[in-house]
């Protein structure tokens, strides 16, 4: 099947190839996933503290929703080695009910004799970090600490319940990391909200609105709370930003993410399958893969996608999906399925969001790279690979050029640094991350019919060649 007729495929499916209707609540569900493995990994270190302290229960947290119970809830905590965290502790109390000394003297009061969650008798302080109910709905962070060790608890419920209400029945995470800026959903039935908490005195900015011109542009709005921000899950597209003694110290998506994304298409209601586009789900599965993370992003003004080139990488079936002009976010996927993982960053450098590949049980995930393109005729991304068990980008370039190219060259002071042919409509050049070179396609007559600057950052985690940056 030719790239042309793949490229009239998609246009025809293009009206249901959509995203399902809340793609947020699949990069939440990634993030509580993510925090229960981390959870499971810590609990084997502290279960002996936990046996001799004669608590209850193996100390696996989760939630709990209204009217439930969670048996067995323990809050053990997480080493804190990080100054920037204690500040965070240390912080005062912010949102509407920070200055209710009542409210907050019952609520901390229940807490220590509830028997819904059981403390570590060595995290023997709680420090209020959030109090609020000025959006319909009621919640609270708390961070329970030592010394050494913190871990956050959270409580949601109605605006006006009372602490014992909100204490027996709201909505609960507990033992969470405790990290110098807090990301959490604070979500509780119909009211879906996220919270940022950024240490005092640090300045937090947003941005919902980006554009592609070279690299991403963004126009920073200072928080109205200056180091706190809640939004609507509805408007969580965007980045966020913290800079603190005037220092960028944070940068990444509104949304909480553990970079798992949904890369499966599924049918809308009352489409019937088609046998003629039955092989395709690594075509359709890029397409939805393309919008969640534009979406993401908050990338103004991206077409919808098209197929840039199809065929076959290390094995798998592959698809660079993304649009014809310059400045064209660009999404390649490796395989299909269920969760994609995307790779942020070269071999050794990947954060602690990234998701491990090598899970138990389950089996080989598809592997997703962002770029940007080139020029409007030449479109280049890094092939995503597996390397010590995490999702990486490599030193191999994908690049798509136009039809009637016969080989890519990288060139950089005058001397061609890198070449390769072009093979079913895209070469292969083997370039280090962050290489400063000119991509330059080559017809059968010598002739240059495509060229374009590759811009990408050297190290470090990026989506869509935006840095994500943590430097605490």
């Amino acid at each position: 099947m030719s790239v042309d007729e793949l490229r009239a495929g998609l246009s025809r499916i293009a009206a249901t190839v959509v995203p399902d209707e809340d793609p947020y609540g699949r990069f939440l569900r990634h993030a509580r996933r993510r925090r229960r493995r981390r959870r499971l990994a810590s609990f084997g270190a502290v279960l002996a503290a936990v046996l001799a302290a004669t608590l209850a229960g193996p100390g696996l947290l989760g939630t709990a929703g209204p009217g439930r119970t969670v048996d067995d809830m323990t809050v053990h905590g997480h080493p804190v080695d990080s100054a920037w965290t204690w500040r965070l502790i240390d912080s005062p109390a912010r949102g509407n009910l920070a200055g209710d000394t009542r409210f907050l003297a019952e609520l901390t009061g229940r807490l220590r004799s509830t028997d819904r969650v059981s403390v570590a008798p060595e995290l023997s302080t709680v420090k209020v970090l959030w109090a609020d109910d000025s959006t319909g709905l009621r919640s609270v962070v708390l961070a329970y600490h030592s010394d050494t060790a913190a871990a956050l608890v959270s409580f949601r419920a109605a605006a006006g319940t009372p602490p014992r209400d909100l204490v027996r029945g709201g909505t609960m995470e507990a033992n969470l990391p405790a990290e110098p800026f807090v990301a959490l959903d604070v979500s509780h039935d119909e009211h879906r909200r996220l919270l940022g908490l950024a240490p005092a005195g640090c300045t937090l900015a947003y941005d919902r609105s980006g554009r592609l011109t070279g690299a991403v542009y963004r126009r920073w709005k200072p928080a109205p709370g200056g180091d706190h921000l809640m939004v609507e899950h509805t408007l969580a597209r965007g980045w966020w930003r913290v800079e603190c003694d005037g220092r960028l110290r944070q940068a990444g998506p509104l949304q909480p993410h553990g970079w798992r994304v949904d890369t499966s298409w599924r049918r809308p209601p009352g489409v019937r399958p088609d046998p003629a586009r039955a092989d395709w789900p690594t075509v359709r599965g890029a397409d939805v893969t393309y919008r969640n993370l534009v979406d993401l992003s908050a990338l103004v003004g991206a077409s919808p996608p098209e197929v840039r080139w199809a065929g076959r990488l290390d094995g798998d079936e592959a698809v660079l999906a993304g649009t014809s002009g310059r400045d064209s976010p660009l999404v390649l996927q490796v395989g299909a399925g269920g969760d994609g993982l995307v790779a942020l960053a070269p071999a050794g450098q990947a954060g602690p969001d990234t998701p491990r590949a090598d899970q138990p049980g389950q089996g080989r995930l598809p592997l997703v790279a962002t770029g940007v393109t080139a020029a409007y005729d030449v479109a280049a991304v890094r092939v995503p690979a597996v390397v010590d068990g995490y999702p990486v980008l490599t030193d191999r370039l994908l690049v798509v050029p136009r039809r009637s190219a016969v080989r890519v060259e990288a060139v950089a002071d005058g001397r061609v640094r890198a070449t390769g042919p072009v093979r079913d409509g895209a070469a292969l050049l083997t370039l280090p991350l962050g290489a400063r070179v000119t991509l330059r396609a080559v017809d059968g007559t010598g002739g240059v019919v495509g060229s374009g600057v590759l811009r990408e950052p050297a190290r470090g985690e990026r989506l869509f060649n935006e840095p994500l940056v943590r430097d605490w």
